[in-house]
């Protein structure tokens, strides 16, 4: 049983990443690109933290702590990052920034 909700989890985080990807090709800006690049790392870490957490026996192993640390940094970081991005994406639509 445990095996069959991995299973599933890790079927979801796939195609939560290929929704992902597949509207950052259909996005018209770079704006709607950030979205949906932030959308990939709101779900699909801590979904596959639960794969990671249930696959293993005991759940305070170096995996599980691992999966954890990445999944958080993906959050938190990517907040920063695209904040960074569209700050220099928009001055550069008002010639703000030189090259």
């Amino acid at each position: 049983m445990r095996s069959v909700v991995v299973d599933v989890l890790l079927v979801l985080v796939v195609l939560l990443e290929l929704l992902c990807v597949l509207g950052l090709f259909v996005s018209a800006t770079v704006y709607d690109r950030l979205h949906y690049s932030g959308a990939s790392t709101a779900l699909a870490p801590f979904l596959l933290l639960a794969a990671v957490a249930i696959r293993q026996p005991h759940p305070y192993t170096n995996p599980v702590w691992n999966a954890l640390f990445v999944a958080l940094a993906l959050f938190f970081l990517n907040n920063v990052l695209s904040h960074a991005i569209a700050r220099v994406a928009r001055q550069r639509e008002t010639r703000e920034v030189e090259l």
